[in-house]
């Protein structure tokens, strides 16, 4: 299998390249169209703002070849604002359409509670919802690293995969088809990360 991770200046990859360097797992950074040739598998990871993030999408086409592999049933896993372009729009710095494979917003924490302390940052558990080969040999409620000041809370319940509890139950992890997100940094999450990211690798 070929491993294609999108690089789009927008974050150091450092953390998820040294995670597959452990995993013993090749793969290669893709930034323009010939980087992606003969890819079978793609990771979109991503830090920061939604809006910056979708228009470095568009400028570099990114969002063209990513629906060519995903009608190709490619796998497709999006990780943090990758994650969250998946969704149907963002209410970051005004109102921005994501590539919307799930439907529902990402919205600031604070709309649903204004009490909330933001960002979401360090430890918290994956109530696993609907059982997934993503999630294959993780235990249920196990921990995993996030840091988001945005989230949803809707998208269809069959594609919802983990729920996470920060004063609100928001949506860590979803899977429709050979498209798969979440909203923690696996990277980061020590052995339950490492192993997610093997199972997304060898099994979906």
């Amino acid at each position: 299998m070929h491993l294609g991770i999108i690089d789009l200046d927008t974050g150091n990859l450092a953390s998820l390249i040294s995670a597959f360097e452990k995993l013993n797992i090749k793969f290669k950074i893709c930034k323009s169209n010939f980087d992606f040739e003969n890819t079978d598998k793609l990771i979109l990871p991503g830090v920061g703002a939604f809006k910056d993030f979708m228009n470095k999408i568009k400028k570099n086409k990114i969002d063209d070849i990513i629906k060519n592999k995903v009608e190709k049933k490619i796998p497709l896993l999006g990780i943090c604002v990758g994650f969250q372009v998946l969704f149907k729009n963002s209410s970051e710095f005004g109102d921005t359409k994501g590539l919307a494979y799930f439907d529902g917003e990402i919205k600031n924490f604070k709309d649903f509670s204004k009490e909330i302390q933001i960002p979401h940052v360090g430890w918290n558990e994956c109530k696993i919802i609907n059982k997934n080969k993503l999630f294959e040999g993780i235990k249920n409620n196990s921990d995993f690293y996030f840091t988001h000041s945005y989230t949803s809370l809707e998208c269809e319940k069959n594609y919802i995969i983990s729920k996470t509890s920060y004063n609100v139950d928001f949506i860590s992890s979803v899977n429709f088809d050979n498209i798969y997100g979440v909203q923690f940094h696996p990277e980061k999450s020590q052995s339950n990360g490492l192993k997610l990211l093997k199972n997304f690798y060898e099994l979906c």
